[in-house]
């Protein structure tokens, strides 16, 4: 390619609502342009790193037998009524009428329209086991998109399924995926971790998360100082919790405190430091009665684990907090004086309450706080559980040191669906003995756009990009210096473009009229990870300039011997 033919579309200044790194650097570089919110147009180059990812993508779903497949992307709501997804996912959804008005989603993800596929197809283990694949766009009705393409409403995926006759051939197949995985993130040069992950509105028993470390990740994920424990934060625990599961496999018992001072006091006429807080939140239940109202308890200075919380069966789904207004009307005060104190609704308290001792808690009167409580004196032992998020002043569950918590980008998860679907959906098999038997499932998704804004988070400087050889939108950039006033550069320039062609090198020659100082900075930006300077100082001695990317390392080769020296430094 010749940069005279090519959209080189780059941009000098940093766009004024791109906030992190990746997505300016993705804007300058001519990667991507808005058009909406969460809404990107992929430009030539950013069609380039994609179908980069795809060929490695797909050469790793080829050794595991994966046959690729198209689902359509509009998707009927009857199928995700039938799996209790539709309210599951609510708002997220992007839902639109056909002109009979049926009802369609936008697909977010493909486990309905897939199962749906399969219990029509596939009848015999005969057929099993069964590995099918995509690579797709979805699509989110995100409240808040931001970060670029890190979350966005339109992206692309590749998601697989996987269909088995019994739960050892789908943990056979789940552990091929985990290492082939492992595969596909080095072939891109990221630097990630696997956690173990929580499931979620995907269902299944066992899930886990491939992360990419990153300043600006959404994610949170924990481990303990050697890696021996991983875990995505929506499902991390400290040693804490697991003492109390060993020590409180049946009633939780609370011995009494005495000689406890308590009081209810004014904050506008005490000094009293409002320490040992413990604060209510309000959520809606699922349970029939009058108020459908419960309580959650945990320390002032901890955070609620939304993943956590939500698997309490007693709550509604999708998790409902009540709004100050809701409060109001239900308590007579705002949620900062809100209290368990004579509630007579089911009170779930964290672990970490489990010994705090003349605590405080809001006192349900206007500008009062209850001091010095106590359970089993001031208050009824409420229903302990597990529903915070931890700290890095948390031991590790494996009692080797704190926890590290560490900011990331999820750029691929897998799933054991085990009969989730299939039960919902009547997926049957008939079996070797005869049997029906409702299919065993895998899931496993990566987010091919993401980790483009993985691999940029993780690999920059103050110039640009600078891509990995295996997903770099070119390999090697010719940049000769005044070539339209020397014809001996440009024939040097035109031979060796041509001839890394024929050795199938993704090259691009500049050949436009520009000065050196533009030809450098814009390429520079974009991050081609091999340079090759021609100029009438280096041909004078018949060399050319090779310059790395990355540590900006020149080296003088001769002209001769440049094709091969070029195709031994590229490392694919």
């Amino acid at each position: 390619m010749r940069t005279s033919q090519y959209l080189l579309l780059t941009l000098k200044n940093i766009p004024q609502d791109a906030k992190i790194i990746s997505h300016q650097l993705m804007l300058r570089s001519g990667i991507i342009r808005k058009t909406s919110s969460g809404l990107y147009i992929w430009l030539p180059t950013g069609i380039r790193i994609i179908n980069k990812i795809k060929k490695i993508i797909k050469k790793e779903m080829n050794a595991l037998n994966a046959l690729e497949i198209s689902m359509p992307i509009m998707q009927s709501e009857n199928l995700w009524e039938k799996t209790g997804r539709l309210n599951l996912y609510g708002e997220e959804l992007l839902k639109l009428f056909d002109r009979h008005k049926n009802k369609f989603i936008l697909g977010p993800t493909n486990e309905e329209i897939v199962t749906d596929f399969i219990r029509n197809e596939i009848h015999s283990y005969k057929n099993l086991p069964l590995i099918i694949y995509q690579i797709q766009k979805k699509f989110r009705d995100e409240i808040r998109p931001r970060f670029g393409i890190i979350r966005a409403r339109e992206f692309t995926m590749k998601d697989a399924y996987s269909f088995h006759s019994n739960e050892s051939c789908l943990q056979n197949t789940y552990n091929k995926f985990y290492n082939s995985y492992i595969n596909i993130f080095n072939k891109i040069k990221l630097d990630f971790c696997i956690v173990n992950a929580d499931s979620g509105s995907m269902g299944g028993s066992i899930s886990h998360e491939f992360q990419s470390f990153s300043e600006n990740g959404e994610d949170e994920i924990v481990f303990s100082k050697n890696k021996s424990y991983c875990s995505n934060m929506n499902t991390a625990e400290s040693m804490e919790t697991i003492d109390f599961l060993k020590k409180n496999n049946k009633n939780t018992v609370i011995q009494k405190t005495k000689n406890t001072k308590k009081s209810i006091i004014n904050i506008e006429k005490s000094s009293v430091l409002l320490k040992n807080f413990i604060k209510t939140i309000l959520v809606q239940t699922n349970i029939k009665n009058s108020t459908s109202v419960a309580a959650l308890l945990i320390r002032k200075d901890h955070e609620l684990n939304l993943s956590k919380v939500e698997k309490i069966e007693i709550l509604k789904k999708p998790l409902t907090f009540l709004n100050e207004q809701e409060i109001i009307k239900f308590i007579g005060v705002t949620k900062k004086f809100l209290g368990p104190l004579g509630l007579k609704i089911p009170i779930i308290a964290d672990i970490s309450t489990y010994k705090m001792k003349n605590f405080t808690i809001g006192a349900n009167i206007k500008n009062h706080f209850f001091i010095n409580a106590n359970w089993g004196i001031d208050l009824p032992i409420p229903i302990i559980k597990d529903i915070r998020k931890v700290t890095n002043k948390d031991l590790s569950p494996n009692g080797i040191g704190y926890l590290n918590i560490k900011k990331s980008i999820e750029i691929g998860h897998i799933f054991q669906l085990n009969q989730e679907y299939s039960k919902k959906m009547n997926a049957f098999v008939q079996t070797k003995n005869g049997y029906k038997e409702h299919l065993y499932m895998g899931c496993y998704g990566i987010g091919i756009t993401r980790i483009i804004a993985a691999v940029v988070e993780q690999n920059h400087d103050d110039k640009g990009i600078i891509w990995p050889d295996s997903i770099a939108p070119f390999s090697v950039v010719i940049i000769p210096i005044h070539m339209h006033k020397c014809i001996k550069i440009k024939k040097i320039a035109y031979t060796l473009y041509q001839e890394l062609k024929k050795n199938k090198i993704d090259v691009i020659l500049d050949d436009r009229h520009e000065r050196p100082g533009i030809m450098f900075n814009e390429m520079d930006l974009i991050g081609i990870p091999h340079q090759i300077i021609i100029s009438t100082c280096s041909i004078n001695n018949n060399n050319i300039e090779y310059r790395t990317r990355k540590n900006k390392q020149t080296i003088l080769v001769n002209i001769t011997d440049a094709i091969n020296f070029i195709i031994q430094k590229i490392n694919y």
